[in-house]
């Protein structure tokens, strides 16, 4: 020094010199563990789990330890990075206060020269050492801090492999779960020991259903879905985890069920567990010999049968009652499980059955109380019904009562004031309630042709007077009618009341048979009160006797192959084809309704054959056809039909086999495929 005082040694030159040296020794320890031991460890796990015969738990620990020896490293990493960047701090703080020493306008540079012209270390050196250990120090601290970037990156990635290690785990154990339900759910579902249906074509149906069911369960346990409780379903903006709303166009999402996700990604239905129990219930009831519990078939059929298979949740016994009182849904969104009410306008209020889908139900017979696959086409349901629904208590029936009709298998007889009888209609009033006037063709002035084109039933004014069969009203009011009513059935079928002293339907509305359309009266051309009913085919009157079952007035009949030409009426409108009255206007309307279901005309080859004519058709095909004056076609009561109907696999044949016995039309046995003469397109008129 200038003064001759002896330098001391700066304390902070050796103290950055020491954090250097710690800093060194604590990077060449902590950089070789950091790299080589962990890729080490983590190709370990990943060898494991390709490794044959380990289990998802071992996969799971293994992962887990991994994660755990990652998460290790960086809590150490994270230490000494963060003694390095105090370090660093301190160095470059010593470096900075000792460059500021050395510019010291007031004396720090002429301080620096004397150190260094009297031979020691002079403070710029002591400075410009200071600033290249700072430098050291926190290329040391960035170094370290790359390590520990790359130790939490390694660790991120040992988390996520343990986390898919524990949702793989998950879900082994939820597909054993759903495994097991759906295997316990297979078993209830087998049909009884032995079952076999005497119809091959209900065979298929019992087998393709049943299979169909097997499949879904299958698929459910794929997702690993154990199917929850009907609670757990009633809100769709509420739904447990892995599952999602089931939604279709035009329809918020749908209650009562969800939907889940299978490994590739594609959604299967979740239904309730108490839907997959009714199912696998109502499976195991097809074809058993004795209705259970010896209820009554018809009780069974209506209502009983849906009644036992949802034994989990109370539901009304009678089909009425689950008609008015059960959830609806929109048919759009009808599900596996749903209850389904069937009838039309013209069979009033059918059988109830258990959806099994698509297009089939598990319904049993009235007559027999046999449980069986039937096909369910649109036009045959009145109703669907989700009874897993019951449990939202937000539900009310109040304000969504339906009135089940009063009248078909399930509901009585067709109306109090008619008789259904065993024709294609119903009588127009009450039998015991009139007396028989002037008949078909009586010939007289009375009439403007000059012979009467309907039957007359002579009853006291104010006598109910019911459609004779389902149709849209057309009301008119010629003078020799006075108040005329028409119905339009289809088919080219027309019913006419006349002379009605009340008219209680209004123009263009919806009847069904046995529904009051007015009473009896004296209005226009009469000599007393009476009903004036007709019947019409394409416009052209028929004998109504011929069509109605009236008690007075038996139907004579003829020997085979002998009617007489007033005894047939035209199938089809070109006359072509003729069978007895009553059957021809059944076949119209089961064509009009072919028609609307198939958007093609109900084809026909053959109907009435006279006697020459079987004679005829045994020579050209003496092995199909009956010896005549035996045939069915010679009492106008059987058709021979095509368009698809003359293949057993065809789907126009479903639809008369299914559809047919509505109208009275019936595929007799010996015809069936597993029959003793196989005939897909002959059909039977029963009534």
């Amino acid at each position: 020094m200038a003064d001759g005082s002896q330098h001391t040694p700066d304390p902070r030159g050796s103290g950055v010199a020491a954090v250097v040296a710690l800093v060194v020794a604590a990077v060449l320890v902590l950089v070789p563990l950091t790299t080589a031991p962990a890729d080490a460890e983590r190709a370990a796990v990943r060898d494991s789990a390709g490794t044959r015969g380990r289990t998802a738990q071992e996969l799971v620990d293994e992962a887990a330890a991994a994660y755990a020896a990652s998460r290790l490293r960086v809590e150490g990493l994270s230490a000494q990075a963060e003694r390095l960047n105090d370090a660093a701090d301190v160095a470059e703080s010593t470096a900075a206060a000792l460059g500021d020493e050395v510019a010291d306008e007031k004396g720090g540079a002429l301080h620096a020269l004397g150190d260094f012209f009297s031979g020691g270390q002079s403070d710029v050196d002591r400075a410009a050492e200071a600033a290249s250990n700072a430098e050291d120090v926190r290329r040391l601290a960035d170094l370290v801090q790359g390590v520990l970037d790359d130790a939490i990156a390694r660790a991120e990635e040992d988390r996520q492999r343990w986390e898919t290690a524990q949702a793989r785990l998950e879900r082994v154990e939820a597909t054993w779960s759903a495994g097991q339900v759906v295997d316990s759910a297979i078993r209830r579902s087998q049909p009884p020991s032995g079952y076999a249906a005497a119809d091959p074509a209900q065979r298929r149906r019992d087998r393709q259903a049943l299979r169909s069911w097997e499949r879904y369960l299958h698929q459910v346990a794929r997702a690993g879905v154990v199917p929850p409780a009907a609670r757990d379903l009633l809100d769709p903006e509420h739904l447990a985890p892995g599952l999602e709303q089931v939604r279709v166009a035009g329809f918020r999402p749908v209650r009562g069920v969800a939907a889940a996700r299978l490994p590739d990604g594609r959604p299967v239905t979740v239904l309730p567990a108490e839907a997959v129990r009714a199912v696998s219930d109502a499976f195991h009831r097809l074809g058993l010999a004795e209705v259970p519990g010896g209820i009554d078939p018809t009780t069974y059929a209506c209502g009983g049968l849906v009644a036992n298979t949802w034994g989990t949740i109370t539901l009304p016994a009678g089909a009425g009652d689950q008609l008015s009182d059960l959830p609806p849904v929109p048919r759009r969104v009808v599900q596996v499980g749903d209850l389904v009410v069937l009838g039309s306008s013209r069979a009033g209020l059918g059988e109830t059955g258990v959806y099994v889908g698509p297009g089939l139900a598990i319904v049993a017979d009235p007559t027999t109380g046999t449980a069986g696959v039937r096909r369910v086409d649109d036009h045959a349901l009145l109703a669907i019904r989700r009874p897993s629904l019951l449990k939202d208590r937000s539900w009310s029936p109040s304000g969504e009562n339906v009135d089940p009709p009063a009248y078909g298998v399930c509901g009585g007889d067709s109306d109090a004031e008619g008789s259904a009888g065993d024709g294609p209609f119903v009588l127009p009033v009450a039998p015991g309630s009139y007396t028989l006037s002037a008949g078909f063709g009586s010939a007289g002035e009375l009439w403007s042709s000059g012979e009467h084109t309907g039957q007359d039933f002579a009853a006291p004014i104010g006598t109910p007077v019911v459609a004779a069969g389902p149709g849209v009203v057309t009301i008119q009011h010629p003078s020799w009618a006075g108040n005329l009513v028409r119905v339009d059935h289809g088919g080219g079928v027309e019913t006419l009341y006349a002379h009605l002293s009340r008219v209680d339907v209004t123009d263009g509305q919806s009847v069904v048979a046995g529904q009051q359309v007015g009473a009896v009266g004296s209005r226009g051309n009469t000599t007393g009160p009476h009903l004036h009913f007709e019947v019409r085919l394409d416009g052209v009157p028929v004998d109504p006797v011929q069509v109605l079952e009236v008690p007075e007035a038996p139907r004579p009949s003829y020997p085979n192959g002998e009617m007489p030409g007033d005894a047939l009426c035209a199938a089809t409108p070109d006359g072509a084809q003729q069978l007895r009255c009553d059957a021809a206007v059944a076949y119209r309307l089961m064509g009009a309704a072919f028609e609307r279901d198939n958007g093609e005309t109900l084809c026909i080859t053959d109907s009435y054959r006279s006697r020459a004519g079987q004679e005829d058709a045994h020579v050209r095909k003496p092995t199909i056809t009956a010896q005549p004056g035996t045939s069915v076609h010679g009492l106008g009561l059987a058709v021979d039909l095509c368009g698809g109907i003359e293949t057993f696999s065809g789907s126009e044949h479903a639809w008369m086999v299914d559809h047919g016995p509505t109208y009275g039309w019936i595929h007799p046995s010996w015809a069936a495929a597993g029959g003793s003469r196989p005939e897909p397109w002959h059909f039977e008129y029963e009534g």
